[in-house]
């Protein structure tokens, strides 16, 4: 298949000086006063055009200078890069454009680097500038920019130049709800020109949604990849594994009910100290369902052995669609139903109940218990607890995207003025 972009033993390593007169000292007498730190070690890598992947890993991994290389914005040490097409990069935070230049003059600017005329760039700035909504800004040194303004501006420039290569290294993280939310359905526009995407993040759900193949990175190694899912997935393990105790294995044992996962194929981690033991659905009746029609109350039901002593920890669950996108879902600690107590040894049950407003299709359930919202240090997590089926209503209104919202429409009717 045809590469986008080719990587082949891709190593980086800087000197580090414990003083800064070492390097002078070094420079003098052509002896090492350096220890030496390598970012990246031996990379593989080949992105088929077309490609959306997404690199993922703990700060320090590497990624970013991965990125910059690909990017051209630093040389490698040894091993070689090549890219095939033109390529629009949006690195970190203050990266790419020259700060006492206007906005309109980096935006000429950057066009020109890319190979763009003036006259193309000039038929090309009117749609820029409405993008990035900046206003009189446009005519203001960048260096005056919010961290909004800057990235809004930046990510206007990469999609208006006719990218056949796509790098995004975080910034999209620095813009607001309504700007992301616009980003990302451009980068999909830009997947359906078969534009390849190359972009760093440590948003694992957006790489889940997105990408068509991820790359886990390590103390800057290539350790897995492959599947978005399972990349994400492993990383998610890797990180509960860092601090998980010692006898844990990341698999678990044997849960009470030894059919638990088998028809869905689960994929768990965790510290181990609190274990699903069993995950069901039930419809309306409080009856087992492996199918229930759309808009008709559900429930997931999940039951929980605590190993430890636990108090005030939270357990949620998401709803996924066949592309792993997280459709819904929900938490005891959102809800207001705390979880108290729980010796070693005792059980919980936690029943979400909700109505299945959802697209005819099949769903994923996956269950996780935290320390609290916010930690990303999992108890226990396990993906694809249960699958189920959501079929369409008989006689019913169809559902038109992923989910069936409460609606209420009023039409009014007026006579004509003139009347």
């Amino acid at each position: 298949m045809d590469a986008a972009i080719r990587i082949r033993g891709l190593a980086k390593c800087y000197p580090l000086y414990q003083r800064p007169q070492d390097r002078l000292i070094e420079l003098i007498t052509r002896k090492s006063r350096h220890q030496e730190f390598w970012a990246l070690h031996e990379v593989d890598l080949e992105l088929p055009r077309g490609a959306t992947v997404g690199v993922i890993g703990a700060n320090g991994s590497g990624k970013s200078t991965l990125l910059q290389i690909v990017a051209g914005v630093l040389s490698p040490t040894r091993g070689t890069v090549e890219v095939n097409g033109r390529v629009a990069a949006l690195l970190e935070l203050g990266a790419g454009f020259t700060p006492d230049f206007s906005g309109r003059e980096n935006v000429f600017m950057g066009g020109a680097v890319m190979g763009l005329s003036r006259e193309e760039m000039a038929a090309r700035f009117d749609a820029i500038v409405a993008f990035a909504e900046i206003g009189e800004f446009i005519d203001q040194p960048v260096k005056t920019y919010s961290s909004g303004m800057y990235v809004r501006l930046a990510f206007a420039l990469a999609i208006h130049v006719d990218p056949e290569v796509l790098l995004v290294d975080e910034a999209l993280a620095v813009g607001d709800a309504v700007f992301q939310h616009r980003c990302m359905r451009k980068i999909r526009e830009l997947q359906e020109r078969g534009v390849t995407i190359l972009f760093v993040s440590h948003d694992t759900a957006a790489v889940k949604s997105l990408c068509t193949q991820a790359v886990l990175m390590e103390h800057g190694r290539v350790v897995e990849a492959g599947d978005p899912d399972a990349v994400v997935n492993r990383y998610h393990a890797r990180v509960a594994a860092s601090i998980a105790p010692a006898e844990y294995v990341e698999d678990g044992p044997a849960v009470d009910d030894p059919h638990f996962g088998e028809t869905a194929g689960f994929f768990r981690h965790g510290t181990g100290e609190a274990k699903f033991t069993d995950v069901t659905l039930l419809d309306g009746s409080q009856r087992v369902a492996v199918a229930v029609e759309t808009g008709k109350p559900v429930t997931v039901r999940a039951r929980l052995r605590c190993e430890v002593e636990l108090e005030g920890f939270a357990v949620g669950f998401f709803v996924k669609d066949r592309q792993g996108i997280e459709v819904f879902g929900s938490n005891t600690v959102e809800e207001g139903q705390p979880i108290g107590l729980c010796r070693a040894g005792e059980r919980v049950t936690l029943d979400f109940s909700f109505p299945a407003s959802l697209r005819p299709g099949h769903y994923s359930v996956t269950v996780a218990a935290a320390y609290n919202r916010h930690d990303m240090v999992y108890l226990d997590w396990v993906d694809n607890a249960l699958v189920f089926q959501v079929l369409p209503a008989p006689g019913g209104r169809a559902v038109h995207g992923l989910v069936d919202l409460p609606l209420h429409v009023s039409v009014t009717t007026e006579a004509p003025s003139w009347t």
